[in-house]
């Protein structure tokens, strides 16, 4: 029996750690619904069987939909869920007009029964809490008719309150789960969702123009009660109960400390605060100004009011911030948090501490802990060695007589997910997964370096781009690193951390290493990559169009390494021209960088050599311990040594590994406790703005802590005139959310600017986010995989879906 892979994905964003995920064989995010093997022949009266064999060198812990970090942990969910619909390859069952089969994709129903029906002028006539715009009658809202046929693995009925309940659950505020972003920011936001999951926790800096009088904003839709005033930083004083700030309305009375109780102005209204001093755009004491308005939620903020609502058991209506339609609204109906709740509920466990309560769950940690509604469920699982998966046989899609496709390679029609299940098993070492492959336990193996020369040419060898930049991701935590420095274990007078927050020491990196020998040496699959999007990322759904082929988009790379455009004869080929590597550039800049350093205090040369006295120490984040792992930080020092030849960091730059750290690598880049990695993203393929969010969002940029998004602008020329944001208030108008500007209203999200305009915004931040050198892109990610004999690509070509 021959094995047709047939690859359709809807992927979200996760995290890759470079080292841990080189053996991870059709990875895919909790969004996808067709990320799997289906059969080329049909089942002979349920005799025949096949199972598909794979490996990863990092099993899966955690794959709880509301809370996973990494690609790792989503790796299940791309079994065991599915989707409200979902994309798939055209074929001559799933026709698109003037496209051959298989070079575009289709959007189908998968759990919903039909198309969204778009029902915004409905709900905004009847649910005026969702403050939809009054001038919208259409692509906010859309009602979505349920399968009757929906169920979990145990036969537990699926029903449109499930979904509510699930995104309850995910938005409960005080389980912060980490997924919960993913529903209330960016352009798939859903109305009221971040107000819900931050009820009594959370705030945020409010973004109503300082122009805006009290009742222009109540005008606009808000209510008092979103909005409250920094009486603390403003004016020294507390509202009765303490509280540091105080909600603007009509009839708060603020008492002033400062003044006699009896004295005029004693007690303060919000109001006039706003009047005063925010509606003329002025503050008090500005020396100790930090932040006039914020939005703080109330403990009590109702769940009802959050945009998804079933009507009846087969009927859900969705409401989102942002409008959307076409490929972007069925991205925003996925279903990647449902859960079963009363198994979830059972997961959960508080612990009381001396600050509060801090929950945790187990929920989908172990076979007993997880349920499944996609094509196959967990059979059986043991933690660090191996995970098998067998057919859900109550999925709706082994019955409906819908899930087939037309193999072009004979033309006969098939059932799709006749593997009847799936065996992946932990293998650390490529040696050893390579003589699995060719003793037929797995399907397929990914070449390493060695391997390059011998199989690349082989007629089983297929290498696929992938979306993923991988990117060195460099330490730049100032406080925390010096705390490191002061620590009475560290050795200041033969190593040191603090040469590495140095601008000159960053912007070395950028050039110091050859991407060539990188890919050609150690990542043979990959490409090289000089941006922070990858060249596989589509910026035009409709036209399956390339972003890293526009010329905003070329204009920032080569911006970025300095080269003069005039000196070539088109656009495209001085972008081609680079290699990314300037061993006399980088040199230069490390000398620059221990120059400094010596002003700094942070290195000596206490014997005048012209050397430092101490080497700069880069701990490397890994998951686990590996040759592959060795093979990178070897490369790293070997690359960082030659270009710091005739410098005064000769041979005093050392990159080590950290002791092995699981899936709490990023937390501990992120927290400064180690200095280098090489990672990135993956997922979202056809909205590369979206990718914004991750540089902008404190919990999800590695640089989080030690970059703020809000504090960094960017001018990019709109309709003739410089517009002036920060990149955060840009990344939420390349997302969909309009956002107030001296008294204007911009949007540039999908569908609300000229693409152009688009365009020219994601290059300018992307430039904006390489110059901070948190981030060197290195490669491009792909697969070089060999397949087994048993299988077969559905085509022989790529295609971006």
């Amino acid at each position: 029996m021959k094995i047709t892979r047939i690859i359709s994905r809807k992927q979200g964003i996760a995290m890759l750690l470079l080292a841990a995920l080189l053996l991870c064989a059709c990875v895919s995010s909790p969004e996808s619904a067709n990320s799997l093997k289906p059969g080329s022949q049909a089942k002979s009266s349920g005799e025949e069987t096949f199972t598909y064999r794979e490996s990863v060198s990092t099993l899966c812990a955690n794959w709880n939909p509301h809370t996973y970090m990494t690609v790792d942990d989503a790796y299940p969910q791309g079994y065991t869920t599915a989707s409200l619909y979902t994309l798939l390859f055209n074929d001559k069952l799933h026709p698109v007009k003037g496209r051959e089969p298989y070079e575009s994709y289709v959007i189908v129903p998968e759990m919903a029964a039909e198309d969204p029906i778009d029902v915004t002028a409905e709900v905004r006539a009847s649910h005026p809490a969702f403050e939809i715009p009054r001038s919208a009658d259409e692509g906010y809202a859309y009602r979505i008719h349920l399968r009757d046929d929906l169920c979990w693995d145990d036969g537990t009925p699926i029903t449109a309150q499930t979904f509510v309940e699930s995104l309850k659950r995910l938005l409960d505020p005080k389980l912060l789960n980490y997924r919960a972003s993913s529903v209330y920011e960016g352009t798939y936001a859903i109305c009221n969702a971040e107000k819900y999951a931050k009820a009594g926790v959370g705030s945020f800096t409010s973004f109503v123009d300082l122009g805006t009088t009290y009742e222009e904003y109540l005008a606009e839709g808000h209510t008092p009660d979103e909005v409250y005033v920094d009486i603390q930083s403003l004016w020294n004083i507390t509202t009765e109960d303490g509280k540091p700030y105080a909600a603007i309305t009509n009839d708060t009375q603020i008492r002033d400390e400062a003044v006699e109780e009896g004295e005029p102005e004693d007690y303060v209204s919000a109001k006039y605060i706003w009047d005063t001093y925010l509606s003329t755009g002025q503050i008090p004491e500005p020396e100790n100004y930090t932040g006039i308005l914020e939005y703080k939620y109330g403990a009590d903020y109702p769940f009802e009011n959050v945009g998804l609502y079933a009507e009846d058991d087969r009927t859900l209506v969705f409401v989102f911030k942002n409008a959307l339609k076409g490929f972007y609204l069925t991205s925003a109906l996925s279903t990647f948090w449902l859960v079963k709740p009363d198994l979830y509920d059972s997961c959960l466990k508080e612990t009381r501490t001396a600050s509060g309560s801090v929950w945790s769950s187990n929920y989908c940690t172990n076979k007993k802990t997880s349920v499944s509604y996609g094509p196959y469920r967990i059979s059986s699982y043991q933690r660090d060695k191996s995970i098998r998966f067998e057919r859900n046989e109550t999925w709706f899609g082994y019955h409906d007589g819908k899930h087939i496709y037309i193999d072009p390679v004979n033309g006969q029609q098939y059932d799709m997910y006749q593997t009847t299940d799936i065996y992946c098993q932990v293998v650390a070492e490529p040696s050893t997964s390579k003589q699995m492959f060719f003793a037929g336990k797995l399907m397929d193996y990914g070449l390493q370096a060695e391997d390059f020369d011998q199989y690349r040419n082989s007629e089983f060898c297929y290498q696929t781009p992938q979306g993923s930049i991988f990117f060195i991701i460099l330490n730049g935590f100032q406080d925390v690193i010096a705390k490191r420095e002061a620590a009475s274990e560290f050795d200041n007078k033969t190593r040191d951390l603090e040469t590495m927050t140095i601008p000159a020491f960053r912007e070395a990196f950028a050039v110091a290493f050859d991407k060539t020998r990188f890919v050609n040496t150690i990542m043979p699959r990959c490409t090289e990559g000089f941006g922070l999007v990858g060249s596989t990322y589509i910026y035009d759904p409709d036209t399956l169009a390339y972003y890293r082929k526009t010329k905003p988009a070329q204009r920032t790379i080569c911006n970025f390494y300095g080269v003069d455009t005039d000196e070539y004869a088109s656009l495209e080929s001085a972008e081609e021209s680079i290699t990314g590597y300037d061993p006399r550039k980088a040199a230069e800049l490390f000398d620059t960088a221990y120059k400094e350093a010596l002003e700094e205090g942070y290195l000596t040369d206490k014997d005048g050599d012209g050397i430092s006295d101490q080497t700069v120490t880069l701990s490397y984040a890994i998951s686990a311990d590996s040759d592959h792992t060795t093979k990178i930080v070897d490369y790293l020092n070997e690359s960082l040594n030659e270009v710091t030849q005739g410098t005064g960091l000769e041979d005093r730059i050392e990159v080590i590994k950290s002791a092995p750290l699981g899936n709490d690598w990023a937390t501990q880049l992120r927290s400064g406790l180690t200095d280098i990695v090489i990672g990135g993203w993956s997922g979202s393929l056809m909205d590369p703005f979206s990718l914004t969010e991750l540089y902008t969002d404190p919990n999800r940029a590695f640089n989080g802590n030690w970059y703020d998004a809000t504090q960094h602008s960017m001018t990019v020329s709109i309709d003739g005139e410089p517009l002036e944001m920060t990149l955060e208030e840009w990344s939420r108008c390349l997302n969909g959310e309009t956002v107030g500007i001296h008294g204007k209203d911009y949007n540039f999200g999908y569908g609300k600017a000229d693409t152009k305009d688009r365009l020219r915004i994601l290059a300018a931040f992307e430039n904006a986010i390489l110059s901070t050198y948190d981030y060197i892109p290195l490669a491009n990610d792909g697969a070089m995989t060999l397949l087994s004999q048993q299988i077969y690509n559905v085509t022989e070509e790529y295609k971006p879906v």
